[in-house]
């Protein structure tokens, strides 16, 4: 990336979260030419620092370096366990005394806020129901598409005719516009995750937040920061809900949670960890039949004998969680400790340096994740999820070229029809997966 190329996208990290790195720069020299006809990055890197024009600039730039396409019901899975009836507010929203708060967070073109209003509306009606949805973006255009409300065929192909019908209008150029009934209840704003209070100014805490596929583009410690606050705008109770991609991207202990409990919702907090059961499933900090990333459940071994009253041996499973577990209580070294148990016993196990490199890249060892991550390929070389972290830890390592084929494999291997990892899958949404890897392969982030 040429010298005024790093400098924009420094000053697109700073202001945005976006990262933008080397592997990305001529997609964001064309962002700049777009942004800007008639400049070069140079001359628009002059325009940045002039105070007068640094704004629109900036804004116009960012409208051209995030993409604002998403469709009505997407990731329907995750959509379908919001708990409406269930939500904080919904008993006092009932007797009329206040609304279900509800944020789309990086909501892009608004497909998101309107789609939860139908969902409410769906399940809490047929009066319209006293639900408010505020959705809000970093884009300009992506704001203002949203306020317009009009779709195309590929947007609404996941509604029904009678959804359609019901709340949507249909325009004479065939385009669908949203309907009165969901307008009613969403409102649009401008607000950016990365540098503007959480909740945004002027708002209360919400009963119900989506951050969907957003967080993955900004780096890990700035994503984090972002979840943390997201979860403190939650009102009691409330329900934060991650894309699948983005849990990835967060600490060990918010990954383990996530893949814990369906459709990527934020789990609560856990109880501490009682100190007398040996495994994590017995303490209530994993529950039974978790399994994790890629996790081929195995077959019981026999037991061996032991002292008595000596607590029983951890299973594989168990292991592997409980090395999630630690990792996330600051317990590193406990970790590995597990996931080294599991490589004793089977030097082959993908899941194992899946999970031992997931732990080091997010301690900040890059170059030892890539090396337990490769391990995980060479077991298993149509692991996607291990490809996916691969790419990552090379990114952090800054060998775009490395990153760049560990994408590519992502792309290759991910397969639906492949049932060894259903369990996780059924977490996982392989779409959210191959988009981000689309997108970082083609240098345009993708807002959802």
């Amino acid at each position: 990336m040429t010298d005024p190329l790093t400098q924009i996208a420094d000053v697109v990290r700073r202001e945005t979260g976006i990262v933008t790195p080397p592997a990305r720069a001529t997609a964001l020299q064309a962002a700049v030419a777009r942004a800007a006809p008639g400049l070069d990055p140079a001359a628009f890197l002059a325009v940045l620092s002039d105070p007068a024009h640094r704004g629109a600039a900036l804004r116009r730039l960012t409208d051209e370096v995030t993409t604002k396409e998403t469709t009505f019901l997407r990731d329907r899975g995750q959509l379908d366990a919001i708990g409406w009836r269930q939500l904080p507010g919904s008993t006092r929203a009932a007797g009329g005394s206040r609304a279900i708060r509800v944020w789309s967070a990086g909501c892009a073109s608004g497909e998101e806020p309107y789609t939860l209003a139908l969902l409410a509306y769906e399940v809490l009606g047929p009066m319209p129901p006293p639900v408010d949805v505020l959705g809000t973006d970093v884009s300009d255009a992506a704001v203002a598409a949203a306020v317009a409300g009009r779709y195309r065929e590929r947007a609404v192909r996941a509604l029904g005719e009678p959804q359609r019908d019901r709340y949507l209008d249909r325009a004479a150029d065939g385009t669908y516009l949203a309907g009165e009934r969901l307008r009613q209840m969403v409102r649009f704003r401008r607000h950016n995750l990365a540098r503007d209070p959480i909740p945004p100014s002027g708002e209360d805490r919400f009963d119900l937040i989506l951050c969907r596929n957003v967080l993955i583009y900004f780096e890990q410690p700035l994503a984090a920061q972002i979840a943390g606050s997201l979860e403190r705008a939650l009102r009691p109770g409330g329900e934060l809900v991650l894309g699948a991609s983005d849990t990835l991207q967060l600490t060990t202990a918010r990954t383990a949670a996530a893949l814990a409990r369906p459709s990527g919702l934020a789990a609560p907090r856990p109880s501490p960890a009682r100190p007398d059961p040996p495994g994590l499933v017995a303490a209530g900090l994993v529950p039974a039949g978790l399994v994790l990333p890629g996790l081929v459940p195995q077959s019981r071994r026999p037991a061996a004998r032991r002292p008595p009253g000596a607590p029983p041996p951890l299973l594989r499973d168990e292991q592997l969680a409980a090395a999630l577990a630690a990792a996330g209580h600051g317990d590193r070294d406990a970790a590995l400790a597990q996931v080294a148990a599991v490589l004793t016993a089977d030097p082959m196990d993908a899941d194992a340096h899946f999970i031992g490199g997931l732990i080091t890249l997010e301690a900040g060892e890059p170059g030892r994740a890539v090396e337990a991550l490769r391990r995980a390929l060479y077991a298993d070389a149509s692991f996607a999820l291990a490809a996916f972290t691969l790419g990552r830890a090379y990114d952090a390592l800054g060998d775009e070229r490395a990153a760049r084929r560990a994408f590519e494999q992502v792309l290759r291997t991910l397969n639906p029809d492949d049932h060894r990892h259903d369990l996780i899958l059924a977490q996982v949404d392989l779409g959210d997966i191959a988009a981000a890897c689309r997108a970082r392969l083609a240098g345009r982030p993708r807002r959802s």
